[in-house]
């Protein structure tokens, strides 16, 4: 039995989803696609979109009773807030207990069987503060409208929430809402895991990117963490964010940390220099300061550090500098900054990652643009050979680098006829 590389493990949609807050005018709440068309606004709160009535009719199984809260608060609340608040109508309104067989393939799980690690958060000074805080809030804005459970109850549910979240991302990798599922969150953590999530919306496919034995979803894993982080970040995150220490072979093998680490040939100064230029381009994306200007920062940082290849801080500040040149669109630059961050990022992502696959389709496109097809068609079947294990044939992204190969191939057997003819 088991799943062999590329297949199906699980299928799901939310439990409970929101969008970023940064994305609420921009994109349908409900769906998260974007169009061309203009939103829908709900007219009572004014605060949540939506692409069509389809969407909005679906949405108002919980964003009747949110509308209400909605309209009592000044500005829409931060995404956890309004994740938190969805979750708690739902368990006010019985589903807790419902497990979503119409919705999961396997259905494995329902909201109460979901863990919450109630009790270490009360430990958890920074964390059981978030959730005071949450909880008056929540408290202040439904008064009269929902009959909030006791503390307990309340702790519980908040626990769930910050131990279960997705982030999902779109059909372009980019981060655009949270949710809560049920049967997904079965699955275990692994820093070199044998499973991607990846999402089409707001539903997610958990795909095998290993061939894994036996039927048990004890042997599948996902990663929780970036895997550009060191064992020291990794496990920082997993124990404040889970409350569990990380004994997989990734973490137990230092060889990952002590390229990620390195700083032969280079220095300590030079290492802060790059530290303090990716958090100012950081401020700086956030500020939405033009791209020219992050290109023209992250270009003079790297001119003037010596770093080996593999350093973590260098391959970051490096992809900032190669997104940076995509939006300003200076693809030449782009391009070279894609050819150097490659080689470490191949090496410190697990195999078949989504975004390895992403930074070769752009590789691929920008090769192209300046006639290289030999090397385009190269990195594009790469890229393909990436999405068709993490994100399957159906995703927008695997459709694109399809029609780049056949847009290639078809220049490339262009040529071949020119030089027939002229030899």
């Amino acid at each position: 039995m088991g799943w062999k590389k590329g297949s199906v493990i699980i299928q799901a949609k939310p439990y409970v989803h929101v969008i970023c807050k940064k994305f609420t005018e921009d994109r349908c709440n409900f769906c998260f696609k974007s169009t061309e068309e203009k939103l829908l606004k709900c007219g009572a709160c004014k605060k949540v979109m939506y692409c069509g009535v389809p969407c909005q009719k679906e949405d108002w199984k919980i964003h009747k009773l949110e509308c209400k809260v909605m309209k009592r608060v000044p500005d829409t609340p931060t995404d956890s807030i309004r994740l938190y608040l969805r979750l708690l109508i739902r368990y006010l309104t019985g589903s807790a207990g419902e497990k979503r067989s119409k919705d999961e393939s396997p259905c494995l799980r329902s909201f109460n069987d979901l863990m919450s690690h109630a009790d270490k958060i009360k430990t958890d000074t920074s964390r059981y503060e978030l959730f005071k805080i949450a909880a008056d809030f929540l408290r202040g804005y439904t008064h009269g409208i929902l009959q909030l459970p006791n503390e307990d109850t309340l702790l519980e549910i908040f626990g769930k929430m910050v131990i279960n979240t997705f982030t999902i991302a779109d059909e372009l990798l980019q981060d655009v809402g949270v949710a809560v599922y049920t049967s997904p969150s079965v699955l275990d953590h692994c820093c070199w895991p044998n499973a991607v999530a990846s999402f089409d919306g707001i539903n997610v496919t958990v795909r095998a990117v290993a061939d894994i034995e036996g039927d048990s979803f004890t042997n599948v894993f996902l990663s929780y963490v970036d895997p550009l982080a060191t064992i020291e970040e990794r496990q920082q995150q997993l124990q404040q964010q889970y409350y569990f220490t990380c004994t997989c072979d990734r973490c137990s093998n230092k060889e990952s940390d002590a390229m990620m680490l390195s700083i032969e040939g280079s220095s300590k100064d030079e290492l802060t220099k790059v530290k303090d230029c990716i958090e100012k381009v950081e401020t700086m994306r956030k500020d939405s300061v033009n791209p020219k200007q992050i290109l023209e920062v992250c270009e003079k940082c790297l001119n003037e550090v010596k770093l080996p290849f593999g350093n973590v801080q260098l391959v970051r500040l490096t992809g900032k500098a190669f997104d940076a040149a995509i939006d300003a669109e200076q693809w030449e630059t782009a391009l070279l900054f894609g050819i150097k961050n490659y080689k470490a990022y191949s090496i410190l992502h697990p195999p078949y990652n989504p975004c390895v696959g992403y930074l070769l389709a752009n590789m691929g496109k920008l090769l192209m643009l300046f006639g290289r097809l030999p090397e385009a068609m190269l990195h594009l079947r790469k890229a393909m050979e990436n999405f068709v294990v993490s994100l399957g044939d159906s995703h927008h992204l695997y459709k694109q680098v399809a029609e780049m190969m056949a847009q290639c191939e078809a220049e490339l057997e262009h040529q071949e006829q020119l030089k027939s003819l002229q030899n």
